[in-house]
């Protein structure tokens, strides 16, 4: 047995342990590493040792150490055999690689070098479909696809769950290009992996949108020139029905459906923030002002009809975060869609957030107008009686969070009405910094420790010289906040409340769980997770009691979540 270094096997699988020794019969005919196909197997980040992806895991490893005498010659589109060995770059292949060329290739006992042949394909396992017959009560969701870190220990834990859907909310991979074949070599590529192909098996029903990096570019929108043909990509790997519209002139991936028997239905709706989308900033394109829109006149209309219908429980999927509001750190006149500034401040007066500064990372706050348009639709859907609660679903991010706006009342859109979003990003992927967000779910404390949690934290607050952005023990022996804080942040004596624990009564509903180690996955308050590596969200309705849990998961507990009544 042959040993890696600690950081060679990351460099490698991201997951620390010793790699087995294995003949090349375990070896997959063909994998990815760094954007590079192999036929065989590569030195590449391991010490001048020959290793490849296994087609089933050996002591737990996706990747083996290869013994070089069972290693087979790899041949040429021209029938030769290739070299035993090419070496390119510093790197040594025993069979052949795609390193700057679009296909595999080797050099030639002959001279020169020629493209491989390809081996033949195994049958790709397909997505699930929703009976829509079929009552809700588990949905889950996750974005932000990769094969890194505890990503597979999270899908082991999303198919224990058994959720009834699964959403894929965008970043399913990371694509990034105009060339058609290399986006579909990486949509089964998905498909080939170990920990997706048990989630196949798991037969988890699915629905999906995208985001940037499926769609094709960073950031892009409708000036993206591969739209049409990804969106034919992206309907492939999810296995849609031949008969679907989006594989017949629609113009966009979003779609919708109504799933459970009358009086226990969710509508779940797939936005397309991508295939019309105006450029946010100039980079992306010419801007358009007060024209800018996200969905697109007729996706929009589409909307409308689909909030028109009723239903018990509306979920709302959208690739980036809806509920975050503006970053007014920024000058306003950077946003494309600013204009003159009279339409873009008004939306934002309008929902009561001129004195709020959100996210600086992707979201519909950067759209102002058209994020008002949006919710403002979703308050009515629910004053019409077409829903009784709302969630939006979000990915993007690389954390996870749950949000709440509370939406002001309006002639034309009726009463006040509470808003949710469950943002979960994602596989592989987690960011450790500080996230402001001003709408994210409210702590609840009680005042100075009797008990009824009724109280808003007020967060961040500042504490013996300190500020702190989430509840904490100093100096109490239990978690704790201020609830009142003077004009420079600092808390005010005698104003402050030990923070509701796990299923504590609180003003929404209660409280669901809170993670005893919520301080280490955190660098805010209990309703961001961004340092656990992956999460992923869950969706828990009950229909006798009328309750929904909203919590965000990881590969190894739930970590906070939330319950209200609907």
């Amino acid at each position: 047995m042959r040993y890696l270094t600690t950081l060679t096997l990351l460099a490698i699988s991201g997951i620390s342990h010793a790699a087995p020794e294995v003949h090349y019969d375990q070896c997959k005919s063909s994998f990815n590493y760094k954007l590079n196909t192999y036929l065989g197997t590569t030195d590449a980040d391991n010490s001048g040792q020959q290793w490849c992806y296994l087609k089933s895991p050996v002591d737990g490893s996706s990747w083996g150490m290869v013994r070089e005498e069972t290693i087979p010659l790899q041949q040429t589109q021209g029938g030769e055999n290739c070299n035993a060995v090419t070496e390119y770059q510093g790197e040594k292949i025993h069979g052949c690689t795609s390193k700057n060329h679009t296909s595999p290739w080797c050099y030639k006992p002959s001279g020169g070098w020629d493209e491989c042949k390809l081996p033949a394909g195994e049958p790709l396992l397909a997505h699930k479909q929703l009976n829509t017959s079929k009552r809700l009560d588990t949905i889950s969701a996750g974005s932000c696809f990769k094969v890194k870190g505890d990503m597979p220990a999270a899908m082991s834990r999303v198919i224990a769950q058994q959720p009834d859907l699964f959403l894929w909310l965008g970043d399913n991979i990371y694509a990034d290009t105009t060339d058609m074949a290399l986006m579909a070599q990486k949509y089964d590529d998905k498909k080939q992996n170990a920990d997706y192909k048990r989630f196949l098996e798991a037969d988890i029903p699915v629905m999906a949108t995208w985001d940037d990096h499926d769609f094709g570019a960073n950031n892009d929108g409708k000036y993206y020139p591969k739209r049409a043909q990804s969106q034919q990509a992206f309907l492939h790997h999810y296995d849609v029905p031949a008969d679907d519209p989006r594989f017949h002139g629609q113009q966009g991936i979003y779609s919708a459906k109504m799933a459970g028997p009358a009086n226990e239905t969710t509508h779940v709706i797939m936005l397309d923030a991508r295939y019309f989308r105006s450029p946010t900033f100039s980079g992306y394109g010419q801007c358009e002002g007060e024209n800018s829109t996200i969905l697109g006149q007729q996706q929009w209309a589409w909307l409308q009809a689909e909030l028109n219908k009723k239903s018990e429980v509306k979920i709302i999927v959208s690739g980036i975060q809806v509920l975050p509001p503006l970053n007014q750190e920024r000058n306003k006149s950077s946003y494309c869609a600013y204009g003159d500034g009279k339409q873009f401040d008004q939306a934002i007066s309008n929902l009561q957030e001129q004195d709020m500064s959100g996210t600086n990372y992707e979201s519909w706050a950067e759209m102002p107008q058209q994020r008002e348009k949006l919710l403002r639709m979703a308050q009515k859907s629910m004053n019409d009686g077409n829903a009784t609660a709302i969630i939006f679903v979000s990915g993007d991010q690389h954390w996870g969070e749950l949000l709440q706006k509370n939406m002001p009342p309006s002639t034309e859109h009726g009463a006040a009405v509470a808003l949710y979003e469950v943002t979960a990003s994602g596989f592989g992927q987690n960011w450790p910094y500080h996230i402001p967000n001003p709408l994210r779910l409210p702590v609840y404390a009680d005042s100075a420790g009797n008990g009824n949690f009724d109280n808003q934290c007020k967060l961040p607050f500042k504490y013996g010289g300190i500020e702190y952005k989430g509840c904490i023990t100093r100096d109490n022996t239990k978690p704790w906040c201020y609830t009142e804080l003077d004009s420079s942040g600092k808390g005010i004596e005698g104003k402050w409340g030990n923070c509701a624990p796990s299923g504590a009564a609180i003003p929404t509903g209660k409280v669901g769980v809170v993670s005893a180690d919520i301080a280490a996955l955190t660098t805010d308050d209990r309703h961001l997770v961004n340092k656990s590596g992956s999460n992923y969200g869950k969706i828990d309705i009950d229909w006798q009691k009328r309750t929904i849990k909203m919590a965000i998961e990881t590969a190894s507990e739930e970590a906070v979540s939330t319950v209200i009544n609907f």
